[in-house]
């Protein structure tokens, strides 16, 4: 799936928290905790329903150092995961 122009939204009855740097998302309809890493938590934040998948990849590549070279794939990857958890959504 290619979601770099799809607009995506954390799901807003999930819970969630950063804590050092590290997200911490609850699914309390699930009951699931998801921790993220200080990458998954970027994300995160930057799924507010108005900033394109790809510009959000654009962001991460930006604001961290090291290996790139998986990136888009790998940025791409989470999002199907946790869209397919209904942690978030597709806008539109």
């Amino acid at each position: 799936m290619d979601l770099s122009r799809s607009i995506i939204k954390r799901n807003g009855d999930i819970a969630w928290r950063v804590i050092e740097e590290e997200a911490l998302i609850v699914d309390t309809k699930g009951n699931m905790i998801y921790p993220l890493d200080e990458v998954g938590t970027r994300v995160w934040e930057l799924l507010d329903g108005e900033t394109p998948a790809g510009d959000i990849v654009v962001r991460i590549d930006e604001e961290f150092e090291g290996e790139k070279k998986d990136l888009r794939t790998d940025i791409f990857k989470f999002l199907e995961e946790i869209i397919n958890k209904g942690l978030a959504g597709i806008c539109g």
